[in-house]
């Protein structure tokens, strides 16, 4: 979903800077962009969001190169079954540390920036169903929760206080490899998220949600008592492509 967002902001004539684990994939992606619009410059550098001084640096290497930062897109997120019957501390951290915990390091070094330019947007990726838990998902809701917790409670004074907007991400199932393995009924293209994404920015939006469907769905889920809740099926909820594993 990073990807195809780059790809439509180089359209608006934006200066990017991309950032990922696998440098050459960033190398593709940046000559691309730079081939189809000589206009804008599209640099890179490779991070990993569980390591806070790659971020520190990644920022660094952006405000270098390009002398403010304007907007921040951030995407990075891994989606991990944690199944109770192989219950597993390791899968619950890591998924905090790179869905969370990477999103307020970068934000810890983008405010520094942001205060002095008094101006800014920080966009940070959370999930429609952040307000309940969902069997079988509870590591990835948590992280996304506490996404959407978060930086609600940055949202109002950052903006009174520096000018700087925070936006939250929601999407339901976007057909990207992270649900490759996981029938999702009214997924929607990654172009399709990308403009929608987009838009939302650009009309200065607190919370980004879709698809419309999913949207409804999840918000009526949320109105369901927790005794009627607890007995849906729990299969049902996990959804297609689960994996089924043995006790230990």
């Amino acid at each position: 979903m990073g990807k195809e967002i780059a790809c439509q902001l180089s359209k608006f004539n934006c200066n990017l800077a991309l950032f990922a684990r696998r440098d050459n994939e960033l190398q593709k992606i940046s000559e691309e962009i730079i081939k189809n619009n000589k206009k804008i410059k599209c640099i890179f550098k490779k991070c990993d969001v569980k390591n806070l001084m790659d971020i520190k640096n990644a920022v660094d290497f952006a405000y270098k190169n390009f002398r403010r930062i304007d907007i921040a897109i951030l995407t990075a997120g891994i989606l991990i079954p944690n199944p109770i019957q192989t219950f597993d501390s390791k899968i619950i951290r890591d998924t905090i540390d790179i869905n969370f915990m990477g999103s307020v390091y970068f934000t810890e070094f983008l405010m520094k920036i942001m205060k002095s330019q008094k101006s800014g947007t920080i966009v940070v990726t959370s999930t429609l169903p952040d307000r309940r838990g969902v069997p079988g998902w509870g590591a990835y809701g948590a992280s996304k929760a506490a996404v959407s917790w978060f930086f609600e409670s940055l949202r109002s004074e950052a903006k009174q206080r520096y000018n700087i907007n925070i936006i939250t991400l929601k999407p339901g199932s976007v057909k990207t490899p992270m649900i490759e393995n996981y029938h999702r009924r009214g997924a929607i293209s990654v172009e399709k998220a990308a403009e929608i994404i987009i838009k939302g920015i650009i009309k200065d939006k607190e919370v980004i949600q879709f698809p419309l469907g999913q949207l409804l769905m999840t918000r009526t889920m949320d109105l369901f008592p927790i005794f009627v809740y607890d007995k849906l099926d729990i299969d049902l909820q996990k959804g297609d492509g689960y994996p089924q594993v043995k006790d230990y």
